[in-house]
């Protein structure tokens, strides 16, 4: 009898296996496949990808011998890779004395929710630091009770309770009632980014009633969510007691590991279907703001604008949606812009995109030679319908819309750029922010020739003060990072440098006055030896630590009697042209080492939620359609990994 077709490909793989297990070293290939586990991780690759047709060929010409790392080989792997990383990490973050979170949640394309927290510090040489802390797939309900118990469960896991100086999250309801303990997250902060969204779209109402009573139909209305939090909060007990009892019976890896955790609650995900952690924010403010914006426009010279730019936001959508949906169109517009030597496409705004209308009026007026050829042309086209025609014809741009377009374009250019500015992550964001609210606000109020550009900032003046100016708490933490910025320091107002002097004052003496209580040694000897830097041990008071000169000594004298207030002083003075951040605190760090440990502080907070959201963008990737079947637990590993190998 001829044998079966799977003894024959079994016979086939054994044979394979054992050429490539004799013809290749062992301790290589244990190497190699290390190499080819940490690119999976950093490319988003699939666990099987080595093993696959083409990339065995490839292997077999380039290095003769190896065969990749098999799906399950690299499924365990990352299991121990995440179980000593996390050790690690933890280990590293035990030594810093201030951190920041950002928050944020995530619907995929498959309606799975993820809420990511990542976290923030300067390291000792003031350079800003920042890596996921917990990427995590939430299932269930979405309220403040279950996001703050798996917050304080992360923390408690890193050993990081007492240690967070800010949170920042977007606006929605349940992250923020998820956050306001301050002793277990720090002071809550509503991302600027998202703001600046806010501002944009409610202050030009760039979406119709209309549009936003269809939108509130298709996903839970924030009046739906705030009435299921609240019952929530008052019936969730269970659920809060039922995880305080898995804490106590699992532990902390196991935890970590089972997804379970999330889903105390028999509710289906569909009944409560939440969208992404900004749109329900996005349904709350403009509920909430329509009938202002209304109010407001009654009170302005502006109400017919508001309508006018309404009406030209629907007419930009109209006619870039209907464009790209429609092949004949879309090959018609590609080939006069190619003719044109216009190699970018339209681009159709987003509510969650906070720079997405800056973006769609400006590849408009790009187009605007191309449009109105293709306008000249939609009549000839064949296979057109009557309907795609008179759709286009009704949108089409007269005059007062083309002039408006430029205004509105040169409006937004500046919440373009500030957008940009606060998506950084590899400088400290916090004292930017006051550059950016003080900058904005003098725009506003400085006055052009255009009348329709006056009209758009008053228009959007109340929703910039709603939004983007800070108050209380908030703009103190901002103020004193400004203050400790070079590059921000000098643009502060006379009043806000007082403000942030008396701030950071009563911040240093405080906490003396709390080291004090348990030690009598210097404060400022104490919070610098929690510090990593050569320079803040330098400088250190403590009477143990030996001296190797008798200028050293005098020199630690001097500086444990000088108060914080010299140190301000002598900040002032210090010229801070052309000194970026890190470097100015390297150089000078040794002579204000008071204002040093405040600067690890409050410059590691982020002002944006940007940190989060740019990990959806790369897990959006990595569950892209080649991956459905990628487990929960793999996306978790890999998620955390990649910014650490």
């Amino acid at each position: 009898m001829l044998p079966s077709i799977t003894t024959w490909k079994d016979g086939i793989s054994q044979q394979k296996s054992t050429i490539s297990t004799n013809a290749y070293p062992l301790g290589k290939k244990q190497e190699s496949d290390e190499a080819a586990i940490n690119c999976i991780v950093l490319d988003g690759r699939s666990c099987g990808d080595f093993r696959r047709n083409g990339m065995s060929k490839f292997l077999s010409v380039a290095i003769p011998g190896y065969a990749g790392p098999a799906s399950r080989t690299v499924q365990r792997t990352l299991s121990k890779l995440d179980f000593q990383k996390q050790h690690d990490f933890k280990t590293e973050l035990s030594e810093v004395p201030n951190l920041s979170l950002t928050l944020d949640l995530w619907r995929s394309a498959r309606c799975r929710h993820y809420l990511c927290i990542t976290i923030h510090w300067l390291d000792s040489n003031f350079r800003l630091k920042g890596y996921v802390l917990s990427f995590r797939k939430f299932r269930g309900r979405h309220v403040a009770n279950r996001i703050r118990l798996h917050m304080k469960r992360v923390l408690v896991h890193f050993n990081l309770l007492d240690k967070i100086g800010a949170t920042t999250t977007d606006n929605g309801s349940n992250v923020k009632a998820a956050t306001t303990q301050i002793r277990l997250f720090g002071l809550h902060l509503h991302c600027l980014a998202h703001a600046l969204n806010l501002t944009i779209h409610h202050g030009l109402n760039l979406w119709s009633k209309k549009t936003r009573a269809t939108a509130k139909v298709g996903n839970v209305s924030d009046e739906q969510d705030n009435s299921i939090e609240s019952a929530d909060d008052e019936a969730s007990d269970d659920d809060v007691a039922m995880d305080h009892n898995n804490e106590s019976t699992e532990s902390d890896a196991d935890a970590e590991e089972d997804d379970e955790q999330f889903d105390q609650d028999d509710d289906s995900d569909e009944a409560l279907s939440e969208s992404d952690g900004e749109q329900p924010d996005e349904n709350h403010d403009s509920s909430t703001t329509t009938s202002e914006g209304d109010g407001d426009s009654a009170k302005t010279s502006s109400s017919l604008l508001i309508k006018d730019v309404t009406t030209l936001m629907e007419k930009c959508r109209t006619i870039v949606s209907t464009i790209r949906k429609t092949s004949i169109l879309n090959e018609t517009v590609h080939d006069l812009a190619k003719a044109s030597s216009i190699k970018a496409g339209l681009v159709l705004n987003m509510r969650v995109r906070g720079n997405s209308s800056y973006k769609m009026l400006q590849r408009v007026l790009v187009y605007q030679n191309v449009l109105e050829k293709f306008y000249g042309e939609l009549d000839s086209l064949a296979g057109v319908t009557n309907k795609q025609r008179n759709k286009l014809m009704k949108s089409k741009f007269d005059r007062n819309d083309w002039n408006l377009i430029q205004t509105l374009r040169r409006v937004l250019e500046r919440f373009e750029e500030a957008t940009k500015v606060l998506s950084g992550q590899k400088y400290p964001t916090s004292s930017l922010a006051y550059a950016i609210i003080t900058s904005l606000s003098h725009c506003f109020n400085n006055r052009s020739n255009d009348v329709f550009e006056n009209d758009i900032k008053d228009m959007l003046i109340n929703s910039f003060e709603k939004y983007m100016v800070r108050d209380g708490k908030a703009m103190t933490f901002i103020r004193a990072a400004a203050f400790l910025d070079p590059l921000i320091h000098d643009l502060l107002t006379l009043d806000d440098k007082e403000a942030a002097e008396s701030f950071i004052i009563n911040e240093v003496n405080e906490k003396r006055r709390s080291k004090s209580t348990m030690t009598p040694t210097n404060d400022l000897s104490i919070a610098a030896s929690s510090m990593t830097t050569a320079g803040a041990n330098a400088n250190s008071t403590t009477v143990t630590m030996p001296c190797t000169s008798k200028g050293g000594i005098v020199m630690k004298n001097f500086l444990s009697k000088c108060g914080v207030g010299s140190e301000i002083a002598k900040l002032c003075s210090i010229p801070k042209n052309d000194l970026q951040f890190d470097s100015f605190w390297q150089e000078h760090g040794n002579n204000l080492p008071k204002l040093s440990v405040v600067a690890h502080k409050y410059l590691s907070i982020a002002a944006s939620s940007v940190p989060s959201e740019s990990a959806f963008s790369t897990s959006n990737y990595i569950l892209r359609k080649n991956r459905l079947a990628l487990t929960s637990r793999n996306i978790k590993y890999g998620m955390f990994l990649k910014d650490k190998i």
